[in-house]
């Protein structure tokens, strides 16, 4: 469920996909205008914790762990996913900020992950789909 206007995830206050779209799409713009590029972070809670508790304390885990120009939104039931300024090696810390949370937590929340970079000449959905395509480790 999402909020009356359509921008924020109703149990965890995060970005809803049409927000999420709509910033990506900023994102490249802004990528095909200046050179900078972007990172999508993507992450799937473990099917051991897929309850609103759970998801609720993970999406805080994950705000926690980003900064402010950085874009979370919740995308599927148990997804979130980061749009993060920078190329990879941003991605990859702001994941080591998120696994180090997780593991201070008396649950230990456990998830999967996938990223990647933006590249020149991509569409979002073109984005999209090689993020969807990778492997979640």
């Amino acid at each position: 469920m999402f909020s009356h206007d359509g921008l924020k995830d109703v149990l965890t206050h995060l970005a809803a996909p049409p927000l999420f779209y709509e910033e990506l799409r900023r994102e490249i713009t802004r990528m095909e205008r200046n050179g900078e590029r972007f990172a999508i972070l993507r992450l799937v809670l473990d099917s051991n914790f897929q309850n609103e508790a759970d998801v609720v304390n993970f999406s805080e885990i994950i705000v926690r762990a980003t900064r402010g120009e950085e874009l979370v939104a919740r995308l599927g039931e148990f997804e979130c996913a980061v749009l993060v300024r920078g190329n990879e090696n941003a991605a990859e810390n702001l994941l080591q900020r998120i696994v180090l949370n997780c593991t201070l937590q008396e649950s230990a929340l456990r998830f999967t992950t996938s990223h990647i970079t933006s590249r020149a000449g991509e569409s979002a959905l073109e984005l999209l789909n090689r993020l969807d395509s990778m492997a979640l480790t």
